[in-house]
């Protein structure tokens, strides 16, 4: 069944709705929201942080450290092929990431977790010509297949080719 109101009709029926307060079917019928704190999200402190230092990997280039581990994760800061003295890595794309690799290997353990463990990476490359020969290498120690992002980027630290950074379970 239809109803249909003329337009002369139409417009002061809809004033008399507007004006007029909701029928109690509509009002029982409103959802009521609560908070609901049992997902609230816990507040975390310094003291939830442990900055993660090993002499097996190269000391930070900069003002940040080799990773932060939190309760739930391990933030490893990106690894060039740098030896723990400070040496860079000559040679082949896949002999320079698997030096990165060897250190996210050595910051992880220090942490407590190992690459076994890793759940994303974000590999930065100077080139995407480098791609596939990365690739060879970077499976060997990541056969888990964690997730991944890969850049190509204009230059990285000390001009290297690669640098790998990870997150981790502790």
């Amino acid at each position: 069944m239809s109803l249909s109101i003329s337009r002369s009709l139409a417009r002061p029926f809809a004033r008399s709705l507007a004006a007029a307060p909701p029928p109690a079917l509509f009002v029982a019928a409103r959802p009521k929201f609560t908070l609901v704190t049992a997902f609230a999200r816990s507040k975390s402190t310094m003291a939830d942080q442990t900055i993660v230092y090993t002499k097996d990997a190269p000391f930070p280039l900069g003002p940040y450290s080799q990773a932060i581990k939190t309760p739930t994760a391990i933030y490893c800061s990106g690894q060039i092929p740098l030896t723990a003295e400070g040496t860079l890595i000559e040679g082949t794309i896949a002999e320079k990431t698997k030096k990165c690799c060897e250190n996210l290997d050595a910051v992880l353990k220090e942490a407590g977790s190992s690459i076994s463990k890793v759940v994303k990476t974000t590999i930065f490359i100077s080139d995407m010509a480098h791609f596939v020969e990365m690739n060879g290498e970077y499976e060997k120690f990541f056969s888990h297949k964690p997730a991944r992002s890969c850049v190509a980027v204009k230059t990285l630290p000390k001009n290297v080719d690669v640098e790998i950074e990870a997150i981790a379970l502790p």
